[in-house]
């Protein structure tokens, strides 16, 4: 097989899908792959294969393999148009397709569409995924894979180090809760991330030997926050961890409870199977389907998520932690074939 290039954020920041391209980028080579990163965002220390972006990009007709979701649909229409000219293979990974205001413009949506239509594969995180891309531009693309994102852990994340700026306090604490937020957004006028509805359950907890670390990305919305900061002001058990300059991994592992609040998301979550893959208790929204030994509270219900908080917080106390969770191995596999299918 001709080499691959892997298009996408990689880190930093350290969002799902940034660090999805880092573990298909080992996964891939570790199978013997000649892959490479192209990197939309940085340039991870420590992860070699892996270049920003540049002119030369243009001129290589090798495999694409892109990551993308609803909020890069620029980048999407101009680099279809571009491989397009090139006569370039690229394979598309939909890691959520929610709407946007600017899927109103007809002329928007028929671009995307061809951008799609003329993919030699697209993969889906999830079928909800699948099934937005289907509604939203009538995309119903011959070769459609579903593959979950949920790859297993690189050896580059299990090896870093802890954060040098994680908070001491929430070192310290007895009982300790993680919580990550990859964009400060809003979605339907709500935080996308549910940090608030964390924040609102943290009311109802009065054990004082916790403590609760929220990783934060990118802020895209300022006002919300503001509005989160100064909420979690009010509790000085809760603390924030901004743009980590290093991969979660660790913290998690240092973690006992690990919560992902989203009201919605693209598929299932890195944090969550991370989590489980770590022996950590998982709490996550029943926003979206979630891996077997999550427990789920109810969407955007700060009590139940208080109540569900309790309860793992007690069996952290009585020494009582999940056993770990086999990680999904044969997802690289199933992507590989894919290519070696459209190569054909």
């Amino acid at each position: 097989m001709d080499k691959v290039r892997i298009l996408g954020p990689f880190p930093p920041p350290f969002g799902g899908v940034a660090l999805h391209c880092v573990r298909l980028l080992e996964g891939l080579r570790t199978a013997g792959i000649d892959a490479r990163g192209v990197s939309l965002g940085g340039v991870p220390d420590g992860v070699d294969h892996v270049e920003k972006m540049g002119v030369g990009f243009a001129l290589s007709r090798s495999l694409v393999h892109y990551h993308t979701d609803e909020g890069n649909h620029r980048w999407m229409r101009l680099f279809s148009r571009i491989w397009r000219t090139t006569r370039t293979p690229y394979v598309v990974t939909v890691h959520s397709f929610r709407d946007r205001p600017e899927f109103a413009d007809a002329r928007v949506r028929a671009q995307l569409a061809a951008a799609y239509t003329h993919a030699a594969a697209v993969i889906g995180i999830s079928n909800e995924v699948i099934s937005d891309l289907e509604q939203r531009l009538g995309v119903y693309h011959k070769r459609t894979r579903i593959i979950p994102s949920a790859l297993p852990m690189s050896a580059w994340e299990m090896n870093a180090p802890l954060p040098t700026v994680l908070p001491a306090q929430w070192q310290q604490a007895s009982v300790r809760i993680l919580a990550n937020a990859g964009r400060v957004v809003r979605y339907n006028g709500e935080d996308l991330y549910g940090i608030d509805v964390l924040i609102k359950a943290m009311q109802q907890i009065h054990d004082r030997d916790i403590a609760v670390c929220i990783a934060v990305g990118d802020v895209v919305d300022v006002e919300l926050w503001e509005n989160l900061q100064h909420a979690a002001a009010q509790d000085s058990r809760v603390t924030f961890l901004q743009q980590p300059a290093s991969p979660l991994a660790p913290v998690v592992r240092d973690a006992h409870i690990i919560v992902r609040p989203t009201r919605t998301e693209g598929g299932a979550s890195l944090t969550v199977q991370e989590a489980l893959e770590l022996g950590r208790w998982a709490i996550a929204s029943d926003a979206v389907p979630r891996p077997d030994g999550t427990r789920l509270f109810h969407n955007a219900d700060a009590d139940h998520l208080a109540s569900i908080l309790q309860s793992c917080i007690h069996d952290v106390r009585r020494g009582s932690m999940p056993p770990a969770m086999a990680p999904q191995s044969d997802a690289v596999q199933r992507i590989i074939n894919l290519y070696e299918r459209v190569l054909v």
